[in-house]
């Protein structure tokens, strides 16, 4: 999966980014590695995306958001913790 397509609300691991030297340094400065977590905050229509990385907030045009691939996380649902 990549970022662009990261549902509101979800949140990812970085789990590659692009290749180019200046990108990869770009996406780096702002905090964006392989290993990062990331949430996405806005993404609608055609405009930029925003993500939540290490507690700020970034905008990405989409065209960069679609060559950053992401692993979703499991989303912790609160099933099985009854109390008796």
């Amino acid at each position: 999966m990549t970022l662009d397509v990261l549902p509101p609300g979800r949140r990812a691991v970085v789990a590659s980014v692009p290749d180019g030297v200046g990108l990869r340094r770009r996406l780096a400065g702002m905090g964006l590695t392989v290993g990062t977590e990331v949430q996405s905050v806005i993404s609608r229509g055609r405009g930029p995306i925003v993500v939540a990385v290490r507690q700020t907030r970034l905008a990405l045009g989409r065209g960069v958001a679609h060559h950053i691939g992401v692993e979703p996380m499991e989303e912790a649902r609160g099933e099985g913790h009854r109390s008796s």
